[in-house]
């Protein structure tokens, strides 16, 4: 039986796959509005970058800190958006000059692992671990509502989502990241199993098995309140890009990175 941390760690993961999912969903209802407005491909995408370049910002020198951290030299930083000869949209990058595998696959984890612990603690801001856990526990719409209530009542709540949402919109990886994150991964995955076979993980609630068991249930809860966010917002935005569609005309939109 895997141990509590373990299982944990399944369940963010899992949490972290939906958060992107609906993410990526996000972008393209918010990209038709915008495209509705504008009429125009290029205007829609720009101003798409503008409102997440907060998030844009932290994945750029997420790369370039990590960069400088494992030695690798960098060259020129772009946080602004630029379209492509393509007609694409790069919202940033990183001039990277040299480095081995496992330097660059560090340098592209950079960004969601940066962006993870920001969006865990940005979520934790808005309301505490031990609350989320009393709501769960009781099972209830009063509880529920108790805890939206008291997300509601947050200071400066309107920035604390913003920042929540183009964070947790933007860690995630590039294509030109996940090359030799890929590979990196297999390598890392067969070592953990290794490990666990041998017994060189913690499996039990004592010792390194008990921090490792609080971090990951606050980094899931984080993760879940995120997800939280997004669905109500992907709610929110597919429902007036569903009308705008059909009212309009509208073709329905495709995003990527």
């Amino acid at each position: 039986m895997l141990p509590p941390w373990a299982l944990l760690l399944l369940a963010s993961l899992a949490l972290l796959a939906a958060l992107w999912w609906v993410s990526r969903r996000l972008t393209v209802h918010i990209l038709t509005l915008i495209l509705l407005l504008t009429r125009n491909d290029e205007i829609a995408q720009i101003l798409y970058a503008i409102l997440i370049l907060p998030g844009t910002v932290m994945h750029e020198l997420s790369h370039w800190l990590a960069a400088r951290l494992v030695g690798v030299r960098t060259g020129k930083i772009s946080l602004l958006p630029q379209v492509t000869r393509d007609k694409g949209l790069r919202l940033g990058a990183v001039d990277v000059r040299g480095g081995a595998l496992w330097q660059h696959t560090l340098i592209g984890l950079a960004p969601l692992v940066v962006g993870s612990l920001l969006t865990a603690a940005l979520a934790l801001r808005l309301v505490a671990v031990e609350e989320v856990r009393l709501a769960t526990q009781a099972g209830t719409w009063q509880g529920a509502t108790a805890l939206l209530h008291r997300i509601l009542a947050t200071p400066d709540l309107a920035i604390w989502l913003y920042l929540l949402f183009t964070i947790s919109d933007a860690m995630f990886l590039s294509a030109s990241d996940r090359a030799p994150v890929q590979r990196m991964l297999l390598y890392f995955g067969g070592l953990l199993l290794i490990l666990y076979l041998l017994g060189g993980l913690p499996t039990g609630s004592g010792g390194g098995g008990a921090w490792l068991h609080g971090l990951l249930q606050a980094y899931a809860y984080g993760l879940g309140i995120t997800l939280l966010l997004h669905l109500s917002l992907l709610l929110l935005f597919g429902s007036l890009s569903w009308l705008a569609t059909r009212l309009l005309k509208l073709p329905t939109r495709t995003a990527g990175r």
